[in-house]
């Protein structure tokens, strides 16, 4: 989990950031889409993670924990993408590679995946298939990040078993709202 370190208003190349820092790999500074999310949903990053629990009337509840798989071939882009996820609560795994991310799919069980289509290798709707095949897979999320957003890639990504499709950069509020909100009935 990323710990927020502090917001500054603009880095030297004007871009808003975030700095952040992992307990494993040391600080790191976050882009705009970060910053905003830990602004809007007052997150504190470092704070623990609220448990997964329902109150009988589900006003008050906290947001559910989701064990994520971020997969994506842009290092940068998979990277921001996990911080977000983290300083909004979530426990994530980062994978460049379709193979490697199937194989840790195996291994590990996740609640949710989020991957990009234009992999090399084995594209996202595949991996998607495959991930969705395994028993450790069943009753997760999927959803596809990706800079395919013409109505056909939306239409491959839902016949790939997608529940969300999300065009980069995906607007963090709905993609916020994708997780909590689990699979759609």
């Amino acid at each position: 989990m990323y710990e927020l370190n502090g917001i500054s208003e603009e880095s030297q190349d004007g871009v808003t950031c975030a700095e952040l820092i992992h307990p494993d790999t040391g600080a790191g500074i976050a882009p705009a889409p970060v910053k905003n999310a830990v602004e809007r949903h007052g997150s504190r990053g470092g704070a623990p993670a609220p448990t997964p629990s329902r109150h009988a009337d589900g006003i008050g509840a906290p947001p559910l924990v989701r064990r994520v798989l971020v997969v994506d071939d842009n290092v940068d882009a998979a990277q921001t993408v996990a911080m977000l996820l983290e300083v909004l609560g979530h426990q994530t795994v980062v994978k460049y590679d379709p193979l490697q991310a199937l194989a840790c799919a195996r291994e590990r069980s996740f609640d949710a995946f989020v991957l990009d289509i234009g992999l090399p290798g084995m594209d996202g709707h595949e991996l998607a298939r495959q991930i969705r095949a395994l028993p450790r897979a069943a009753g997760a999320l999927f959803i596809a990040l990706t800079g395919y957003g013409q109505q056909q890639d939306r239409d491959a990504s839902k016949a790939a078993g997608f529940h969300y499709h999300f065009v980069k950069p995906a607007n963090v509020d709905a993609l916020a709202q994708a997780l909590s909100g689990g699979v759609p009935e």
